[in-house]
């Protein structure tokens, strides 16, 4: 564990810059000698390094100057989605928001970009906004949330631009208005609170420790009564003591730490903003750790021992920065994969957290944002990666896109029973709890044996041969522990759920058990153990392919967002960019609608971009980040796209693709 955490801390800081050195801004092909040391510096990074921890504390500025970015004082980053620090420069009292990405290089068109990115002095970026290489966003100016700023984009001193792709608007929300506004120069943290930090980042780091101890306890005793049998038995319980020892520590972690959030705009450099930053890493961690925890009917008493006031019926995903004490989620409500709930604002050194309602039998989609202090009504619709408008959302109403356009209609999902959407049988329920348990806790069950038969070849290995050759063969078993997950995942999918066709089932279906069974053990222990570690390599598409779906030659995929593997197929030499969503269904109205999503040849796919199922991205076609492409859309061969939805730029057809178009796709 010393090793660890000295690798942990320390190896990024030593090699981070002497792989930067060289890596200029211009354009190099994909696969040469700087984008292998662009994936490395990733690797070092998102795969190893502190940065998701130190995220929001006032440590994450001089961290980054020690990984060679440009970072001044007083500074606010509360995201660790950072690449290639030395081509970023945040200045002084500058405000980035949660989950926001800036990244000096993509991949499209089999090339490799890279530009450096600034924010300026007194700066605003929102949270889950996009900064593409070459973005500039000047002092004093502001970025809303859920914005892109595109390639060699610029936010001219103190403007203000929304959406994606971003357009003039007056002012951004009111509370984030309001604490720009009165800026009188943020608060210098203090040395107590430094300390304070510190201390937090031990207890961080300990949850870790603390939550394997009760499982690995488990497996030393049984080893030592029954021998290699008897440990190998004790791995699948050690998958529900792991959870529950991870909720345990949580819960009993955030109560100590931020009992209850109080309501307002607070000074962000304080004992309250140390408070609420180690609460917010907290329930990361669980996200992290506990990953398949989530969207099952285990969530919602889970989210409750966090202090949230959940109704019944509700159904909740991977959401993220929320502030339970703060959230209300009414009966029958609906929160999907990755989005953001009630997270708060951060500006000018204040931080802002309000009370946020999701009505009943609402839905929030995929990759929305509903920030703090928003009131969704009864049966309103929140689309994917949607912004709604602030404060209040109409009951009944339906929004789409950033900034948020209110549909006059919304797609009919069909005339199915209310046992099998919203009132579900006893029966149902129980049978869906007894599933949902091995979803919980398989995942781990899984990733422990393969870790004990990895520590038991490495022990016999040292015990039968010289002291150089365990350390030579480790590598090997590594890759073996890591192949025998993928594998019992491999396995699981294709006996569970078989082979994906389109389809709507209700939510209470048993096929609807059946996937997110499959999805929940691909996420939560295939990514971690090592499908994560092959984003943006030659070596994930053969994974994908095993599970089903459809790769071509010389793809280059930067994201493992993919769940019902049969319905994606990816054209030769299509690049789908970092954290993109190739989303294959849907749950409006608790009905579960499945299609596919084909990507053509050469076309690129921007940063955090969601394509919808049912839909065909052409040849050659150019998608820019933080676009969403409509259900049932054709995006014509050869064009280039942007926005939330996706709108053409203009680009003509490519000439020779252009008569084989037909007549019903999207011009």
């Amino acid at each position: 564990m010393a090793g660890w955490f000295a690798v942990r801390w320390l190896v990024p800081v030593l090699l981070a810059r002497p792989l930067a050195v060289g890596v200029r801004p211009g354009r190099y092909p994909l696969w040469g000698a700087a984008y292998l040391r662009l994936w490395l510096l990733d690797v070092l990074l998102h795969g190893i390094s502190p940065l998701r921890m130190l995220s929001g504390s006032p440590l994450m500025g001089p961290y980054l100057r020690l990984l060679g970015a440009r970072v001044g004082p007083r500074t606010t980053i509360a995201t660790s989605f950072v690449g290639l620090p030395t081509l970023l420069r945040v200045d002084q009292d500058a405000t980035i928001g949660y989950g926001a990405t800036l990244r000096p290089w993509q991949v499209a068109d089999g090339w490799v970009t890279i530009a450096p990115i600034t924010v300026g002095e007194g700066a605003y970026v929102g949270a889950n906004a996009v900064l593409e290489p070459g973005a500039r966003i000047g002092p004093g100016a502001a970025l809303g949330e859920q914005s892109a700023a595109g390639p060699d984009e610029a936010v001219p001193a103190g403007a203000r631009r929304a959406g994606s792709p971003p357009r003039p608007v007056d002012a951004l929300a009111p509370h984030v208005e309001t604490m720009l506004r009165e800026r009188t120069g943020a608060d210098p943290w203090r040395p107590r609170h430094l300390a304070a930090v510190v201390l937090g980042l031990v207890l961080l780091e300990s949850v870790v420790v603390a939550a394997a101890l009760p499982s690995a306890a488990l497996l030393w005793w049984a080893w030592s009564r029954g021998g290699t049998p008897a440990a190998l038995a004790a791995t699948a319980l050690s998958g529900p003591v792991f959870v529950a020892t991870v909720c345990l520590l949580v819960a009993a972690g955030k109560r100590a730490v931020l009992t209850r959030t109080p309501p307002g705009i607070h000074p962000a450099h304080s004992a309250l903003g140390v408070r609420k930053w180690i609460s917010d890493k907290l329930l990361e961690q669980s996200l992290t750790l506990t990953n398949s925890l989530y969207a099952t009917l285990y969530t919602v008493p889970w989210l409750r021992l966090l202090g949230a006031r959940v109704g019944r019926r509700a159904e909740i995903s991977t959401a993220a920065h929320l502030d339970p004490d703060l959230l209300t989620l009414g009966d029958g409500s609906f929160v999907a994969d990755m989005a953001g709930i009630g997270a708060a604002a951060f500006a000018a050194g204040r931080m802002a957290c309000r009370p946020t309602d999701i009505g009943e039998r609402a839905f929030v989609g995929n990759a929305a944002l509903v920030p703090a202090g928003t009131r969704l009504g009864p049966g309103s619709l929140v689309g994917v990666g949607t912004v709604p408008p602030p404060r209040r959302v109409p009951a009944g109403s339906t929004w789409l896109g950033s900034p948020a356009l209110r549909l006059p209609v919304r797609q009919d999902s069909g005339s199915y029973p209310e046992e099998k959407t919203f009132r579900p049988t006893r029966g149902a329920v129980l049978g869906r709890l007894a599933i949902e348990f091995f979803r919980v806790t398989l995942p781990m069950s899984v990733l422990a044996t393969s870790a004990y038969l990895y520590l038991l070849a490495l022990s016999e290995t040292a015990r039968r041969t010289r002291s150089w050759v365990t350390p030579v063969v480790s590598p090997l078993f590594t890759a073996g522990a890591v192949l025998v997950v993928i594998g019992c995942c491999v396995v699981a999918k294709w006996v569970v759920a078989g082979r994906y066709r389109p389809r709507v089932e209700p939510l209470w279906s048993l096929f609807v058990r059946r996937t997110e069974f499959v999805t929940g053990l691909f996420e939560a222990a295939a990514v971690p153990a090592g499908v994560g570690a092959l984003v943006g390599t030659p070596f994930l598409p053969p994974v994908l392919r095993l599970l089903g779906a459809r790769i071509g030659r010389r793809t280059w995929i930067g994201t493992t967002y993919l769940t019902e593997f049969d319905l994606v197929e990816v054209g030769d030499d299509a690049s789908i960019g970092m954290h993109v969503s190739l989303q294959t269904h849907l749950f409006e109205d608790r009905v579960m609608k499945m299609s596919t999503v084909t990507v053509g040849p050469a076309a690129s796919v921007g940063t955090r971009t969601v394509v919808l199922y049912d839909t065909q991205v052409g040849a050659g076609v150019r998608l820019g980040a933080l676009s969403l492409v409509m259900k049932g859309e054709r995006l014509t061969p050869g064009t280039s796209w942007h926005g939330l939805p996706a709108e053409g730029d203009g680009t003509a057809p490519i000439a020779d693709q252009a008569d084989d178009v037909p007549a019903t796709e999207r011009p």
